[in-house]
């Protein structure tokens, strides 16, 4: 009967355990889940984060679905983040550099911000685009009346036929300035006087425009030049005492489009610019002749300023209009100055000259690890090789091509 008693009591013991066991394998299980439900949450969040960059001295608002409980910053001297409201904050870039943000809402969310503040000018590309638009009107008006008399004594010659004022008549008559459009010589059918008239009018129009583009790294100079150089000889004096003939040196002088710049970024919106565009060209109707060489004059339209331009925006830097008129009357005088007869003893010339000037910048700023696509020009590989032929001879054996 004690035996049995035993038996039954180390049954229940055994019973006991057993179910303690269980219990602490439940636990130790659940355990284990709920560690690793917590590290796959956490690696979730840690893998969520939010990158987000912000120029410097500039603010990004951030407002979240639920309210805000707590914020951290890593390096509050990059950047800030000012709480606004139960649900809205604001992100202030101080200076350049990488860091985190985590934000905690009252939902049991946690935002994970990575913020990066760099400078404006940080890896960044100047393109200015200038443009050069000049249209020049002429307008030129000659008439002349020459008049020559000739009788056995004397010879009286005006204008054009003031040297043709050889006795006797029957000397041949040259009028002078005979290259006019329209010129008519008559005598009246007379056989003492003889009258030289030449009319001509000429109007003119040019236009020039020129539209150079250049680039250029941040506070880098930069120059462009679009048009050759003109050889100019230069006398040399010689030594003294020294009589013979001089030595001639050359010297080149460029002309064509010319425009340099360095231009500076002030911050995301500003551009300084100090340039200086130029056009010019040769202007032989005013050249010179100097030991038989003849020398050109140049035509140059020439600025030099610094302004402040804001990105992608066009800026009128320089602008002129200007008129030029002039009205020579040549004549006897006295004669004239009598009213419409007056024309018979007189030449005038007019010219008016009108030109328009505009020039017009127009700065972009890119970064070049992402350049803009009319920027880039799309060219495929060649797989024809070109410059292959200038190196065949120097190739090895096996690295020639087959022939078909």
């Amino acid at each position: 009967m004690l035996a049995g008693r035993l038996k039954s009591l180390f049954n229940e013991v055994e019973i006991l355990m057993a179910t303690a066991r269980v219990r602490e394998l439940i636990v130790a299980a659940a355990s284990f889940l709920s560690i690793g439900l917590c590290v796959r949450a956490s690696q979730a969040q840690e893998t969520s984060v939010t990158p987000l960059a912000v120029m410097t001295g500039r603010s990004y608002p951030i407002t979240f679905p639920a309210a805000i409980s707590k914020v951290s910053v890593t390096e509050a001297a990059i950047a800030d983040v000012v709480v606004i409201s139960d649900r809205e904050l604001v992100v202030n870039a101080k200076a350049p550099g990488e860091t985190d943000a985590i934000i905690y809402l009252t939902s049991g969310v946690r935002q994970h911000y990575r913020i990066q503040v760099r400078s404006p000018s940080e890896r960044q590309q100047i393109l200015v685009a200038i443009k050069f638009a000049e249209i020049r009107r002429d307008a030129l008006r000659e008439i002349g009346v020459s008049a020559l008399y000739r009788d056995a004594d004397i010879a009286v010659g005006s204008s054009g036929l003031s040297g043709q004022t050889s006795v006797p008549r029957s000397s041949p008559v040259t009028p002078v300035g005979g290259s006019q459009f329209l010129s008519i010589l008559t005598d009246f059918d007379t056989d003492r006087l003889l009258a030289f008239i030449s009319l001509q009018e000429s109007k003119g129009r040019a236009r020039t425009l020129a539209e150079p583009k250049l680039m250029a790294a941040n506070r880098e100079p930069a120059t462009f030049l679009a048009g050759g150089e003109l050889p100019i000889p230069i006398a040399q004096g010689g030594g003294a005492g020294n009589t013979g003939n001089s030595a001639i040196s050359v010297q080149y002088r460029e002309f064509g489009v010319r425009l340099r710049f360095t231009g500076e970024i002030i911050n995301d919106s500003l551009v300084k610019l100090s340039i200086e565009p130029e056009v010019s060209s040769l202007d032989f109707g005013n050249a010179i002749i100097i030991s038989g060489f003849r020398i050109p004059a140049f035509r140059t339209r020439r600025i030099q300023t610094t302004v402040d331009v804001r990105r992608n925006e066009s800026l009128i830097i320089s602008g002129m209009f200007n008129e030029d008129q002039e009205r020579v009357k040549t004549g006897i005088p006295g004669l004239m100055d009598i009213p419409i007869l007056g024309q018979l003893f007189s030449s005038t010339r007019y010219q008016r000259s009108e030109s328009e000037l505009l020039v017009v910048v127009t700065p972009s700023v890119f970064d070049p690890l992402r350049p803009r696509r009319q920027d880039v020009l799309p060219v495929l590989p060649d797989t024809a090789l070109p410059a292959r032929e200038a190196i065949q001879k120097r190739l090895p054996p096996a690295a020639r091509p087959r022939r078909p």
